[in-house]
């Protein structure tokens, strides 16, 4: 994370040696599903009109576009990526298209709903927004996105916001507030949990909750950075930014988890939560802009 062109080079890494990259099909269907669970919060919470002619808003959109590809697949019209750099790889978006092909009949009846063609491979970024309605903007700062106020109907997210710094989140909510038309709606996903205990089954969940901000500062790689931010820290940078929460969906801990919190020497910060609030793994809302 240290070392210059390091994003370039984890990527190389990734789809080169360990061949975590393309995530493969199982990861696909997950991302295929939780675009369709945003899109329900959009047809549940947002304004009455039709995703066909709305505009949907994604800051953090990623390398392989599953989501916004998803979107477009159930019929929405127009989306505006964000990405602080150029992380989109043509290369990963055609896998996703490939995908997409391999999966259709599944796909669709997962849907219950007649599906949008995708078509062939790209050939370049470019070609996002003739073939899909996608605008990506990368360099962008999704604190302060430069595009009109009041221009997007629903803002989502799919677990990126647990690798922004707090302050800086606060501003990229205020921003999608600002972005909303009133009454459109904001869905999203958090995983709270500690990321390298996917890769290291040693490590509790909840790991990183063991360690001072000086401590953490110290390992958190701004390659993979995890504010460790709790949920209801999330919770009050929504209401703080403007927005009207209406759903609020957490979820965990198990019983396992609550034992691996007992065992664990929690960090002075994360000591003023109850344990069944501190172990929440998964949070998902929906908010709107009044």
């Amino acid at each position: 994370g240290l070392v210059p062109q390091g994003e370039r080079l984890n990527y190389v890494f990734q789809r080169h040696v360990l061949h975590s990259l393309p995530a493969g099909e199982s990861i696909f269907r997950r991302k295929f599903s939780r675009a369709q669970q945003h899109l329900r919060a959009y047809e549940e919470h947002g304004p009455a009109t039709p995703a066909t002619a709305s505009t949907f808003y994604e800051f953090g959109a990623g390398w392989d576009l599953a989501i916004p590809l998803s979107f477009f697949a159930l019929g929405v019209g127009r989306q505006v990526l964000v990405d602080i750099r150029p992380s989109v790889r043509v290369e990963l978006v055609n896998d996703s298209l490939g995908a997409f092909g391999r999966l259709w009949d599944e796909l669709q009846s997962e849907a219950g709903r007649e599906l949008r063609p995708l078509g062939g491979p790209i050939g370049s970024v470019d070609e996002l927004e003739e073939r899909f309605g996608i605008r990506y903007l990368a360099p962008r700062d999704a604190r302060d996105t430069a595009l009109a106020g009041e221009s997007v109907d629903f803002v989502s997210s799919t677990d990126t916001c647990e690798h922004i710094p707090e302050a800086d989140l606060a501003e990229i909510f205020r921003e999608c507030c600002r972005l909303l038309r009133p009454g459109g709606a904001f869905s999203c996903r958090i995983d709270l949990q500690d990321h390298y205990a996917y890769f290291d089954r040693s490590l509790s969940r909840y790991h990183f909750l063991r360690f001072s901000d000086r401590a953490w500062r110290l390992v958190n790689s701004p390659l993979h950075y995890q504010n460790r931010l709790r949920a209801p820290e999330y919770l009050r940078l929504v209401r703080e930014a403007g927005l009207e929460l209406v759903v609020d969906k957490p979820s965990g801990p198990s019983v396992e988890g609550l034992e691996e919190l007992e065992s664990l020497p929690i960090a002075p910060r994360f000591r003023r939560y109850p344990l069944e609030e501190l172990g929440i793994t998964i949070l998902s809302f929906v908010a709107r802009r009044p």
